[in-house]
């Protein structure tokens, strides 16, 4: 019985497993002779689905209305020819390359870097280093030459010369050579990946091996290691003073800053006094708080002085950068995550990172084997023999009488690569070997380099076939880039250079556009009622803005500012007050946040429609989407859509 069971449902799942298959191969619809299948898209569908239920839901009928308008936007491209253009072409080939590299991976070899990067994060290392630099094409001479300077320093130092002494006398990294080759703490993906290897290995105070890197070649020598400072999460307060304050006002800005502190310490609140005095407008909104960040993040003297905050609550002195004063609120001193919290991100670096060469080792030996690939070397001196030196310089030729032409020297897939095929590859492709000394050396390279390109473009032509993501999401890319120039010139252009057609329906939509009362005022900030009521006063007799400042700002700089303009009320903390008023005059003052404020309106305006050049973004938007509606409305009414809904019935089955 048991096994009846098992056998009924082991056959249930074969069946329901090949419907999903037999489904996946449907039309669901057409845009003339373009046909969408259904794996593509529940794929799109999909993909975006958790986006839209937090957005706005749709079901898979409702998505179906969006994506035919998409189809035949990318079928009208087809139509126009877009597809063939050369600068299409190049992009979109730009853009495959990229989608390739994961697939062109070795996952068992990444895991291990991303394993050994994990490692390496729980560390931070300081380093100096001197560097003998290599040209960007470097010969084999240059390359010796190079290794031979730096064995030599290496030596001096091993025979008891300063290693400092010497990075300021010979490093070719002039940035570090003037500290004596010293570059500070670093971490995990801060330098290049042969650089980190030997800076993590090598034992404090010694000297590393030569490492070779796409600079030149290094000796590095760790000077310190510390467990990690991680990351960290704090607020400021921010004065401006960088290198256009002038000398009066930088004076004013360290008055400034003292001040505030002097407030803080007194016990004021660190939110409130950000509110009312910080000059980082961006983190204003966030009460301070700025993104979290680790080392090499920030200045050297804003990083030292945040991680040197032992509590969440401590605050630093005022703390001089380059761009201005700050005091530093610690929020929360953030450890190295959890392996499984970092994976993913490590995995994204080190795959963008030059670690993953020894990846594409492992994929080209794995690529070998699945097609079988095979070599002559026997045979490669027939090749050899028939190029010259005069490749170095450009100017070889391939003979007009081959000699065994036709012998073979590689074969994978099927397909064979000859003598006559390498002889023209090496005529093609000379110019990337100009800076070459040793011609049979350099053939051998040439050789290799050569087999390996026509593997990897073999397996990148057959991605699309291997794996069925790969294959949606390249179409996805080819449809984006496709429909970007015509969406441009059909929406996106046209709505901001058509100006007759962008004034014509501003004049059809004006009632759309609308000023609420507004109310042209000086908005007074004080630091108490009586300094605002005075300035509001002093306002009132005629007095300037800047006068007025000047004037009541003696004692102290935060004492009051005044900030002028048309105001609606929306957003205002005088809002209330300005609402109760008729007639120009002043408003009734008010208390936010231990600062008090009071408006002086000059005049009160009415509510209104506006002007286009007033509103002239809002109305290029609605625009867009007039002229949006319209291309669409256009295409269907000149290409035929067909959709099968016996089809989509079974879509909405499978993806409820």
């Amino acid at each position: 019985m048991k096994k009846t069971l098992l056998l009924l449902c082991a056959s249930a799942l074969c069946i329901s497993v090949t419907a999903q298959e037999q489904l996946k191969n449907k039309v669901l619809f057409t845009v003339e002779n373009d046909t969408i299948k259904a794996e593509e898209f529940m794929a799109v569908y999909n993909k975006n689905r958790e986006i839209g239920e937090e957005i706005d839901p749709k079901t898979p009928s409702e998505y179906l209305d969006l994506y035919i308008n998409f189809k035949l936007k990318v079928h009208e491209a087809k139509e126009l020819g877009r597809d063939t253009l050369n600068s299409f072409l190049r992009e979109f080939r730009n853009y495959r390359e990229q989608l390739a590299k994961p697939y062109l991976s070795d996952k068992d070899v990444t895991e291990e870097l991303i394993k050994e990067a994990y490692v390496r994060m729980k560390s931070d290392v300081r380093a100096s280093h001197i560097m003998i630099s290599l040209p960007k094409n470097p010969s084999a001479d240059d390359t010796t030459v190079a290794l031979e300077e730096i064995l030599e320093i290496k030596s001096r130092i091993k025979n008891g010369e300063s290693f400092e002494a010497l990075a300021r006398e010979l490093s070719d990294d002039t940035y570090s050579a003037k500290n004596g080759g010293d570059l500070g703490f670093f971490t995990v993906f801060d330098m290049v990946y042969p650089f980190e290897t030997a800076a993590y290995k090598t034992p404090v105070g010694k000297v590393s091996e030569p490492v070779r890197s796409q600079y030149g070649y290094h000796i590095v020598m760790p000077t310190a290691k510390r467990e990690a400072r991680g990351k960290i999460r704090v607020a400021h307060l921010m004065l401006i003073d960088n290198d256009k304050t002038t000398a009066a006002e930088k004076a004013t800005v360290k008055n400034r800053i003292d001040e505030i502190y002097g407030k803080l310490q007194a016990g004021e609140d660190f939110v409130t006094l950000v509110k009312q005095y910080s000059d980082d407008k961006t983190s204003v909104v966030r009460d301070g708080e700025l993104d979290i960040f680790g080392i090499n993040r920030m200045y050297s003297e804003f990083e030292d002085a945040a991680f040197a905050l032992e509590k969440a609550g401590d605050y630093t002195q005022p703390v001089k950068t380059p761009i201005g004063w700050h005091i530093i609120y610690l929020i929360e001193k953030i450890g190295i995550p959890s392996f499984q919290e970092t994976q993913k991100e490590i995995k994204n670096k080190v795959e963008r990172d030059v670690r993953a060469q020894q990846s594409q080792v492992s994929v080209m030996k794995r690529i070998k084997q699945s097609y079988k690939f095979k070599e002559y070397p026997k045979n490669f001196k027939l090749a050899f023999k028939q190029i010259g030196e005069e490749l170095f310089t450009g100017g070889y030729e391939v003979p007009a009488k081959l000699k065994s032409g036709d012998k073979v020297l590689f074969e994978f897939a099927n397909k064979q690569y000859t003598v006559s095929d390498f002889l023209n590859y090496a005529h093609d492709n000379q110019a990337a070997y100009a800076r070459s000394t040793k011609l049979e050396p350099t053939l051998y390279r040439m050789m290799k380099t050569y087999q390996e390109s026509e593997l990897i473009s073999y397996e990148k032509s057959r991605l699309s076939i291997k794996f069925p993501e790969f294959r949606l999401l390249e179409r996805e890319y080819y449809e984006g880039i496709l429909l970007f120039d015509l969406t441009e010139q059909k929406v996106w252009r046209k709505a901001m250079a058509d100006t007759s057609g962008l004034q014509n329906f501003f004049e059809e939509t004006r009632s759309n556009y609308t000023w609420d009362t507004r109310y042209h005022a000086y908005l007074v900030d004080g630091a108490t009622k009586k300094l605002t009521k005075k300035a509001t006063k002093l306002l009132r007799k005629g007095r300037s803005r800047s006068e007025v400042m000047a004037e009541l700002n003696v004692e102290s700089k935060l004492n009051l500012n005044i900030d002028s303009g048309h105001y609606e009320l929306k957003g205002l903390d005088l809002a209330e007050a300005l609402s109760e008023m008729d007639e120009p005059g002043r408003s009734d003052l008010i208390e936010v946040n231990g600062r008090f404020k009071q408006a002086y309106v000059l005049e009160i305006e009415a509510p209104r429609n506006k002007e286009l050049k007033e509103t002239r973004g809002a109305v290029i938007s609605a625009y867009q989407q007039y002229l949006e509606k319209e291309w669409i409305s256009d295409l269907k009414s000149r290409y035929q859509v067909t959709v099968d809904s016996t089809v989509l019935k079974e879509i909405e089955q499978a993806l409820d």
